[in-house]
């Protein structure tokens, strides 16, 4: 990693170039694009109502493993009458705007 003012060679673990004395940009490791903090319906990746994606998003499983979870539910008894509920109660996710880069 180089200072983008002056050029000097920076150790990884520095905040501030030793030469110039320029505040290094530490790099946020970028957030992952399913995590959210609500449990939500996505408007993409979704069989029937999105509620097995929902699910898998939101704790980070696999969305195949929890469709084939919820089918052996839904047949073996009350697992239908949860999977509507639960259709019912998890909002859906809002339209993404697309932007204009100016």
């Amino acid at each position: 990693m180089f200072c983008t003012r002056c050029g000097k060679q920076l150790e990884p673990t520095s905040r501030f170039c030793p030469a110039c004395g320029t505040p290094v940009a530490t790099a946020q490791p970028p957030q992952p694009p399913f995590a959210t903090s609500r449990l939500m319906r996505p408007r993409n990746n979704r069989m029937i109502a999105g509620v097995c994606a929902a699910f898998a998003q939101q704790y980070g499983w696999d969305v195949t493993v929890v469709r084939i979870i919820t089918a052996i539910v839904c047949l073996s008894g009350a697992g239908a009458l949860a999977y509507l509920i639960a259709w019912i109660i998890i909002p859906e996710e809002p339209y993404a705007l697309p932007t204009n880069p100016v």
